[in-house]
């Protein structure tokens, strides 16, 4: 006699950068042994078990891999949410302690928050649609998760992201998917690009949405009302 089989709620949430509506169940026991391993191997460990964990839980065809990583993020916050609970303590040190000289505190306070609280936070004027003059353009996609993949030093990451960001160029006449132009091809035409235009498209990463929480509450060391903004996946499990 086959044993029975446990009802498991369903519950839906909106994906920040399409803002689509997709099912998801809260994880299971699998689903905890594969996050504890993670967490037991290292930070490098954690976003792989996230990704792998929400391909495990959401229904439809949704492709995980290429999920902007705040969408992983946001995701991941929305189950941890259904699965153990709405509310997460961090401990947090606040900056501007007068009882370190105006420096980071040396002590930690504890501070509960509210996963379900937690927003995915867009700025208005962000666009991935990015005129580097009056004619010639470029189309931007969100950073996923192979990027954090990248080695190297801090300018080579920078800018292997945002080749891997670039998603097309055009013009008025005509598009340039990014599979039609090569590697070396795309080297030649962000070496082209002066510096102003090569900071409008930075200025894409740098506003492109985030998940953050300001978190509100008293240091228990100076007892002055403080304010820590809580920011990325990995500062919700400190």
């Amino acid at each position: 006699m086959a044993l029975p089989k446990l009802n498991v709620p369903v519950y839906e949430a909106i994906l920040p950068s399409t803002e689509k509506v997709i099912k998801y169940r809260p994880f299971l026991v699998k689903e905890e042994k594969l996050l504890l391993t993670a967490q037991e191997s290292g930070e490098d460990a954690v976003l792989p078990a996230v990704k792998q964990i929400i391909k495990n839980c959401i229904q439809g065809e949704i492709d995980v891999d290429n999920m902007p990583i705040f969408d992983i993020e946001y995701l991941f916050l929305r189950l941890r949410a259904k699965s153990v609970g709405e509310e997460v303590t961090l401990g947090l040190k606040p900056w501007g302690c007068p009882q370190n000289d105006g420096k980071l505190c040396k002590f930690t306070t504890e501070v509960a928050i509210n996963l379900e609280e937690i927003k995915c936070v867009k700025d208005k004027k962000h666009t991935s649609k990015i005129m580097l003059d009056d004619k010639i353009g470029v189309m931007m996609k969100y950073p996923d998760m192979s990027q954090l993949n990248i080695k190297g030093s801090e300018n080579e990451m920078g800018m292997q992201v945002v080749k891997d960001c670039i998603n097309m160029i055009f013009t008025e006449e005509e598009t340039h998917e990014r599979d039609s132009f090569t590697d070396k091809e795309l080297d030649e035409f962000i070496d082209s690009l002066n510096t102003k235009q090569m900071e409008s498209i930075r200025n894409f990463f740098d506003t492109m949405p985030t998940i953050k929480h300001t978190a509100k509450y008293t240091c228990k060391t100076c007892g002055e009302e403080k304010e820590t903004t809580v920011q990325g996946l990995n500062s919700f499990f400190r």
